[in-house]
């Protein structure tokens, strides 16, 4: 029997009103001991997985939720996530049908209004999802930059057109707590909540929510977190509840240039080696800026909030559940993410074969994207890592 279709912005409806209940999970289970070490208290039960990597009881909580939420859509789909579904089975959130559809409908509001609407945000009446006590244009303030003749005219993509298709060409990356060794030690900032939703091979809708806020942008009703979305399904990109997402290009001036996010902990080596090298050609600025969480650096893509312009990290360490959310709000804002060697990612990969082993290259601009990739096969740097 066939499957029945399924409706890509039920789907991303889901996928949005999934993470803002998720995120209210996340923050009540975040809270610290009573010396303020920053430690998270034992009943979130912090431990490692057998790769090494840290992980906590509102990573599957959370994971829970998103599916759970998604499956109210369709249980045909393909649902890629970090987490197994053995474990998450285990954490399974019961109790919270409510919430997840009450939020759910909401959420479908808005996806249908950006859709419907010329990709600019406007509309008589207040996104539902906005912040409460603000007006409809209240959060013109945040830290969206104006639109430029290049980036609203150009780069401007079609929504997609046909937003029923058979599941089996539909599959959902999700990444319930990137960060959660930050989460783990009380460092907020770097958390983030990805879930990218992938048609024929290529990401056309992603979220990236903030569950503990984000500075210079209004949060989501009365919660606390903000929530980015958007892609090639809706034409453009958005703020939750508020305005449009984009940027104007850069100046000439060495301040000018975009600058790239690494690591500290990766900031030696072959990565700093060539951002230094695309600083001595003029590309970017010569210093790169510290970030925490492949989450977080690549939404600096996206936000730019200083200047952040690329992302360069050629070797393994992410995976598609990592950056399938941020590919897709990239695309739709003239940006481009493939690995080291200019190829799209491969999303047909199972879970166990979900490590992007080639690296990530992340750039606001298509073009700035080129030319890195451009210099770095070109030059002899594997040989330097």
């Amino acid at each position: 029997m066939a499957s029945s279709a399924v409706n890509l912005l039920d789907l991303a409806a889901a996928s949005l009103s999934s993470v803002i209940v998720a995120a209210d999970l996340i923050r009540e289970m975040s809270t610290t001991d009573e010396n303020d070490t920053g430690v998270l208290p034992s009943h979130n039960n912090v431990r490692l997985k057998a790769d090494g990597s840290v992980v906590t009881d509102a990573d599957f909580a959370a994971q829970s939720i998103i599916v759970q939420s998604l499956q109210y859509v369709s249980n045909d789909i393909r649902i890629v996530g970090e987490e197994s579904e053995e474990e998450m089975a285990k954490k399974s959130m019961t109790g919270m049908e409510d919430k997840i559809q009450a939020m759910f409908h909401l959420a479908q509001k808005e996806i249908q209004m950006r859709y419907n609407s010329d990709g600019e945000g406007s509309s008589d009446l207040p996104f539902p999802l906005a912040q409460q006590r603000l007006a409809q244009n209240d959060d013109a303030t945040n830290a969206e930059t104006e639109a430029s003749p290049s980036t609203s005219q150009d780069r401007a993509l079609e929504k997609l057109k046909d937003c029923e298709v058979d599941p089996s060409r539909v599959s959902v990356f999700i990444d319930p707590l990137d960060g959660t060794k930050c989460y783990a030690e009380g460092e907020f900032d770097a958390v983030s909540i990805l879930v990218g939703i992938v048609l024929d091979g290529m990401p056309c809708f992603g979220v990236i929510c903030k569950p503990f806020g984000y500075a210079g942008h209004t949060t989501v009703m009365n919660t606390e977190c903000v929530v980015f979305y958007g892609g090639t399904l809706l034409g453009a990109a958005y703020t939750a509840g508020g305005s449009t997402l984009r940027y104007s290009l850069e100046g000439k001036l060495p301040e000018d240039l975009p600058r790239a996010v690494i690591s500290g902990s990766k900031a030696k080596g072959i990565i700093k080696e060539f951002v230094a090298h695309l600083g001595n050609k003029g590309i970017v600025q010569s210093e790169p800026l510290l970030v925490s969480g492949a989450g977080e650096k690549s939404l600096r893509m996206i936000i730019r909030s200083h200047k952040e312009g690329l992302w360069f990290y050629p070797k393994a360490g992410t995976s598609l559940w990592d950056v399938a959310a941020s590919d897709a709000i990239l695309r739709i804002l003239g940006g481009k993410l493939t690995d080291k060697n200019g190829k799209n990612m491969d999303y047909s990969r199972s879970q166990a074969e979900a490590l992007n082993r080639n690296g990530v290259v992340a750039c606001y601009d298509a073009t700035l994207h080129a030319e890195c990739i451009r210099l770095f096969t070109e030059g002899s740097w594997e040989a330097t890592e």
